[in-house]
């Protein structure tokens, strides 16, 4: 394989690195026709998965294979990588320590991690909306015998920091600059660690998975391979090659930036969860949805659908190697949509593209 091609796939998922409860009884969930989802195989997905929540009321829909070796179809109970939707939930953890007056948003990072980063006027705040300046690491693979041998590597999060501290473009004061980077995220799961005395991991469970009941999500640093059944997926390494199967991998590159496993189930119920004020008060989650001018909020995006009342939906995406996942609310919380796809670093994009644009178009059908 060629090395620039190798460096374009992981410099894009170093960039964008986008829970199952109790089951849903059988008469509140009917499967919709997969046709909805063929435009994501046809975009090269080799699986896909799509739920709509109403309510008690869901319908999911499967479509494709899981596994490409074996021709198991894939099924809407499946877990997979959700990649950067692992964002709202540190977001989630670190709004929760400022509600119980553990951190405070506008105060430096510095305060609590003394000599972490270059600029002592960054604050929590910045970290969680990307206008803290802090750029994405630098690129942790750059040949074929790195991407081989990095899969099973425990990368610390202070190794991603100083990574990402290599990046000789130079930082923008912050607050000025919006620029999408799992640095950010990264910081915040180091503060989480250091205010609470746990790791993010167990936040993530004790805070969020638990009390909503999402028993089948998990936090996956530390552990190279996907627990129960779930979806394998796949990279198009060489252009005209068959792709490359890379569900076995360790993701602390991705750590609190990008490390959850769920399901679509649960991405819808976490969401739902969040909207409602289940996780925080609402004082909260509207913070969460203040994007200042910069199209990104608190760990939350907008989304335009025109069939909804006010014409957005507010949610986050996701990539990760092998994966792309999406996860909207209509912003009353009562329609979510979660979906995944089995394809990352295609050309362009194109199949995680495809599926935002399919669960758009749920909200109106």
């Amino acid at each position: 394989m060629k090395k620039s091609l190798l460096v374009r796939v992981f410099s894009i998922a170093a960039g964008i690195a986008l829970l199952a409860g109790p089951a849903v009884p059988a008469h509140a969930s009917k499967p919709v026709a997969t046709d909805i989802l063929q435009p994501v195989l046809a975009a090269g997905a080799p699986g896909a998965l799509l739920e709509r929540r109403d309510g008690p009321r869901v319908r999911t829909a499967a479509a494709g294979v899981a596994d490409l070796a074996t021709g198991r179809p894939a099924r809407p109970a499946d877990r997979y990588r959700i990649g950067s939707n692992t964002k709202t939930m540190t977001a989630v953890v670190v709004l929760q320590l400022a509600a119980q007056r553990k951190l405070a948003l506008d105060a430096p990072v510095d305060r609590w991690l003394p000599g972490l980063l270059p600029d002592h006027r960054i604050t929590v705040r910045h970290l969680l909306q990307h206008t803290s300046g802090l750029h994405q690491d630098q690129r942790l693979w750059k040949t074929v015998d790195d991407v081989v041998d990095g899969r099973f590597r425990q990368y610390a999060p202070e190794e991603l920091v100083r990574a990402a501290l290599t990046n000789p473009a130079p930082m923008p004061p912050p607050g000025t600059t919006f620029e999408y980077s799992n640095t950010n995220y990264v910081v915040l799961g180091m503060l989480v660690e250091k205010i609470t005395g746990n790791s993010i991991g167990a936040e993530l469970r004790d805070r969020i998975f638990r009390p909503l009941g999402l028993a089948d999500t998990y936090f996956a640093d530390g552990t190279a391979y996907l627990a129960g059944r779930h979806l394998n997926g796949y990279v198009p390494l060489e252009p005209g090659k068959p792709l490359v199967d890379f569900t076995v991998y360790n993701p602390s590159w991705a750590w609190s930036a990008g490390a959850v496993v769920s399901t679509v189930d649960d991405q819808a119920r976490f969401l739902r969860g969040l909207i409602t004020g289940r996780l925080l008060p609402r004082r909260w989650v509207a913070q969460m949805m203040d994007v200042r001018g910069h199209g990104y909020g608190l760990g939350l995006m907008p989304v335009s659908v025109p069939c909804v009342p006010g014409g957005l939906v507010w949610g986050h995406n996701g990539m990760v190697l092998g994966y792309g996942s999406v996860v909207f609310s209509t912003p009353d919380g009562r329609t979510q949509v979660a979906g995944a796809e089995t394809l990352s670093h295609d050309p362009n994009l194109h199949a995680v593209g495809v599926l935002t644009d399919v669960a758009k178009s749920a909200f109106c059908g």
